[in-house]
């Protein structure tokens, strides 16, 4: 009787352990409901100015989220992407956002623009939101908060080539024209440290945004003896290669890496043919992958994307946080904030494999892995690898 009775309590304790285990387990996955979908942001200029910098970076981003969405596993939430148009203007970048936020409740932002991006840096760290630049990385963008993140080219180290180049060709008198945004004027500085640190006499003048006729200028530097223009800025400097020819300038021109904007070679008449900037194409990265991208998506739009680095380095940034998207629900800790989470993940990206090259991620939200090149206007939309 006495071991009936033992027998019957064994059973009442381990039913009522197993109550509790089952209350537990409810309790626990109540707290920690599945993510179902994360909407996504992106801001770029779809308009006006600088648009090979927006429409085929959306248009990346949008093949990436639908590969994606095409793809996942159960338990992987699903993402959607928002567009906005900045027109490459940085007072548009704040009503963007907040429209996206607003309307959509977006946790990532994408932004291509530097300028853009410092403008909602210190918005998007009080709304606990990750924000990816996926065309631009540098020193100044670094220096903001823990919720920036570059996945893109070093703006010091591809522009800097061009300073390179003009102290291999033996040039002595360089003039730098920039457009008046912090990329371009990045981009000015890093050609002027290494021109001053090699002794080579430079000037840096900045232009004004819708500027057009630059002839006065041009011609008090021709008189001045300089014997290199670089220019960095957008289509407007077209105008100014021409005009430059037909002073009878005859010093190399050097460009950044959105020469290949349509508008920029009509502007200047075809006189852009010779100038040498600093770009990237499948070569420059991972020949395969980038190709079955480009192929992907002109077989998407019905066309490839002129210039092509954008494009490319946009469709990385996104995929590499998909990457980390896909784990989500299975590795975001209990009470743990979306943005900690994400923040967390991307600091331990290593050698994430894109078309770009094998991308890791700095402890300041910078990355390394996309190595930029010399190339030449060759004709009309098309480079040439540069050989040094």
């Amino acid at each position: 009787m006495g071991s009936k009775i033992g027998i019957d309590k064994n059973i009442k304790v381990v039913m009522l352990r197993l109550c509790l285990l089952l209350i537990g387990i409810s309790i626990f996955s109540a707290c920690k409901s599945e993510v179902e979908t994360i909407n996504i942001g992106y801001i770029g200029p779809l308009t006006k100015r600088a648009t090979d910098l927006g429409i085929a970076p959306a248009n990346a981003l949008k093949l990436s989220v639908s590969e994606y969405n095409a793809n996942r596993k159960a338990g992987e939430p699903k993402v959607n992407l928002f567009v906005e148009d900045d027109q490459w203007e940085k007072e548009n970048s704040m009503p963007a956002y907040e429209k996206l936020r607003r309307e959509h409740d977006v946790k990532i932002v994408f932004v291509s623009n530097t300028d853009g991006t410092i403008a909602i840096s210190d918005k998007v760290l009080d709304d606990q939101v990750i924000l990816v630049n996926p065309l631009n990385n540098d020193a100044l963008l670094s220096a903001l908060n823990q919720n920036i993140f570059k996945i893109a080219k070093s703006t010091e180290e591809a522009n800097s080539l061009i300073a390179i180049r003009i102290i291999e060709l033996g040039l002595k008198k360089v003039i730098i024209m920039h457009y008046p945004n912090d990329f371009m004027t990045m981009a000015s500085n890093s050609c002027k440290k290494i021109l001053d640190e090699s002794g080579i006499e430079n000037r840096v003048v900045t232009v004004e945004k819708e500027n057009v006729d630059f002839k006065d200028e041009l011609k008090s530097y021709k008189e001045a003896g300089y014997d290199a223009f670089v220019f960095f800025g957008y289509k407007e400097f077209g105008f100014a290669m021409k005009q430059a020819r037909e002073l009878e300038i005859t010093a190399p021109f050097f460009g950044s890496t959105v020469l290949l904007d349509p508008d920029y070679y009509e502007n200047s008449a075809g006189t852009i043919i010779g100038t040498e900037c600093s770009f990237f194409t499948p070569a420059d990265g991972n020949w395969v992958l980038a190709n079955e991208f480009l192929n992907r998506y002109k077989s998407t739009y019905g066309e490839n994307p002129f210039s092509v680095w954008p494009p490319l380095q946009a469709y990385d940034a996104m995929n590499l946080v998909l990457n980390e998207l896909r784990t989500l629900n299975s590795t975001r800790g209990n009470g743990q904030l979306f943005d900690e989470w994400l923040r967390q993940r991307l600091f331990n990206v290593k050698f994430f494999q894109g078309t770009c090259g094998n991308i890791s991620i700095n402890t300041d939200g910078s990355s390394r892995g996309i190595y930029f090149s010399l190339y030449k206007y060759e004709a009309k939309g098309k480079l040439l690898k540069v050989k040094r």
